[in-house]
């Protein structure tokens, strides 16, 4: 039986993970930033067999249609980050907003990192939100 207290442990736990790939990825961005080549990256998650995942990917331009998406020229070197099989608990929305709040902490908080990049979050099936 799933208690509340057990579910707000396991959210604890997503965020947790969500926050450590959040900023595993800091190096890998800073270096990205520097080349100035890319314009936009893309925080998005998936749903797999074994739990939802986490990947992140950079583009050299932006449309407000997605097709930019279709256009990757870039990943970090520690990509598709498993959220474990406990984010199968959850709604695909409930992972989604997770990490958009945790992302939205880090743009705040890292602003020079953030600058010039266009910054979007989404689920692989759905829609993308631009965050900046």
């Amino acid at each position: 039986m799933v208690t509340q207290i057990n579910v707000i442990l396991m959210i604890e736990l997503i965020q947790a993970k969500i926050t450590t790939a959040v900023k595993g990825w800091n190096t890998d961005l800073q270096n990205l930033a520097n080349s100035k080549e890319i314009i936009a990256i893309n925080f998005g998650a998936q749903k797999v067999y074994n739990g939802f995942e986490l990947y992140l990917s950079g583009h050299i331009w932006y449309d407000e249609h997605n097709l930019w998406l279709l256009d990757k020229m870039w990943s970090p070197d520690k990509d598709y980050i498993s959220l474990g099989r406990e984010s199968l608990e959850f709604d695909r929305l409930i992972i989604l907003e997770e990490y958009e709040n945790i992302l939205k902490k880090e743009i705040t908080s890292s602003k020079d990192l953030y600058r010039d990049f266009i910054v979007a979050v989404g689920l692989v099936d759905g829609e993308i939100k631009r965050l900046k």
